[in-house]
């Protein structure tokens, strides 16, 4: 990341956890289409991970509808039907994405400001901009 004097800063220091994971927008979708479509687990285990519980309610504002499976949220498309993704953020940049449940069609969209004051309009616009893609 450029810092304005001539300097890069390496804005992979910011983050402290193994939680984290750098990827470009075409890396993750080529993996979840390759998740969804069955081609990185087992049936069964891909099954587990889109076993869903309900989501908390201070997240139900964020994601309508979604619910938590392992590494996976489900979220309902405007136009019927379903997906699933898990978008993220850290460093001031911010990922919402969706794939279809048959990993056939899917979407990275990467903001580069998380604005707290705007999230759940954020959140929206992008969900939005998710259902755009995928539905048909």
């Amino acid at each position: 990341m450029f810092a304005g004097s001539g300097e890069f800063v390496d804005t992979t220091e910011i983050l402290d956890g193994a939680e984290n994971m750098i990827s470009t927008t075409a890396d993750m979708n080529t993996f979840y289409r390759a998740l969804l479509g069955g081609r990185l687990l087992r049936p069964a285990e891909l099954e587990q991970m889109k076993t869903t519980v309900a989501i908390d309610e201070k997240v139900e504002i964020l994601w309508p509808g979604g619910r938590y499976g392992l590494g996976l949220v489900k979220r309902p498309l405007t136009c019927g039907g379903e997906y699933w993704g898990h978008g993220g953020g850290d460093a001031g940049f911010i990922t919402s994405d969706g794939v279809t449940p048959d990993g056939k069609r899917s979407i990275v969209i990467s903001q580069t400001t998380a604005l707290p004051e705007k999230m759940i309009e954020q959140e929206a616009r992008a969900a939005e901009l998710v259902g755009d893609a995928l539905c048909d």
